[in-house]
């Protein structure tokens, strides 16, 4: 395989970021980039003098450049199966979570700052500039939402709610493994994006016609005699 003849900073920056948040700083070679835009390790010293300078470079290249991808709500009408609506944006979001997540955590093992309080954690984007891209998503779902219940396709009280609950579903999702590592090994996404598909639809509570069940105490409390 020829190597390819010229390659952008923007896709060095691109390779070397995708590949320090996969392994981390110390694990990942010069080599190992290089080989992900087919080009000699040498030649990435011409993007930054050292490995240290690629990463500082590479993992603030993204900075101010967040765009989930969930444009496509934007373009919907409230017509669309909402299943199949949802569907897409988790098989989008996650992906993206996890990557943000993985740079993110490279970025402060290898500043070694000493995190003490949550306002010291140096979020992957400007929360000053608003929207900032969590509020972008959120925004995008809600009247996303809005338009498929006044298009009859969805039943919902509070559409910023639900919102908030889909995206909170998907965020806890890559938590959960990213970070807490709740299950090893982790549970398959595709069977965890079923169920979560299964209880919008569907719901997991029956339904009941007498409303809810009371305990027999209170039965026979109701069908003793008065004195």
């Amino acid at each position: 395989m020829g190597r390819r003849p010229k390659v952008t900073r923007q896709e060095v920056l691109s390779a070397a970021r995708a590949a320090f948040a996969e392994r981390g700083f110390e694990a990942t070679t010069l080599a190992a980039i290089a080989a992900r835009v087919e080009v000699s390790a040498a030649a990435l010293l011409r993007h930054a003098p050292t490995k240290e300078a690629l990463f500082a470079a590479a993992m603030s290249a993204g900075e101010g450049e967040i765009r989930p991808p969930v444009e496509f709500l934007a373009r919907l009408t409230g017509e669309e199966d909402p299943r199949r609506v949802l569907k897409r944006l988790a098989e989008a979001m996650v992906p993206f979570l996890e990557q943000k997540l993985d740079e993110t955590v490279a970025s402060w093992m290898r500043s070694k700052i000493r995190v003490e309080r949550a306002a010291d954690i140096r979020l992957p984007f400007d929360p000053s500039r608003t929207p900032t891209p969590p509020q972008r998503v959120l925004a995008l779902l809600e009247e996303y939402l809005r338009r498929a219940v006044a298009a009859g396709r969805l039943s919902l009280a509070d559409p910023r709610a639900a919102a908030l609950a889909y995206l909170g579903s998907l965020h806890s999702y890559v938590m959960l493994h990213r970070v807490v590592r709740i299950c090893d090994p982790p549970f398959p996404f595709d069977r965890y994006l079923k169920t979560l598909l299964e209880v919008w639809t569907r719901g997991a509570l029956p339904p009941t016609a007498r409303g809810p069940r009371r305990s027999k105490a209170a039965q026979r409390s109701n069908e003793a005699p008065s004195s």
